[in-house]
């Protein structure tokens, strides 16, 4: 007999910001990241930390030799126009 134990449900309020909709979420679901992905399961909706973004893999060493103290920037910051741009390449 399995003895799972049920998680715990808090209670949301949803609103309107713009066209969107959005979730106040109380403080014990708090997501520590900057952006979520969104999913949904029937009429269940999952919220996830998203993946940090980074340079693709070999993108600097495809520049050629460079100085032996450059150091790479880091990555750039989420923009929904530019990051929306990007996903329909």
């Amino acid at each position: 007999m399995s003895l799972a134990k049920k998680a715990e449900e808090y209670r949301v309020r949803l609103f309107r910001h713009g066209g969107s909709q959005a979730a106040r979420l109380p403080k014990e679901l708090r997501i520590d990241a900057a952006e979520a992905v969104g999913s949904r399961q029937g009429d269940v909706i999952v919220l996830r930390p998203a993946p940090t973004r980074s340079w693709p893999k070999g993108y600097w060493k495809s520049f050629g030799p460079v100085a032996k103290d450059f150091v790479a920037p880091k990555p750039l910051p989420s923009s929904p126009h530019r990051d929306s741009a990007l996903e329909s390449l």
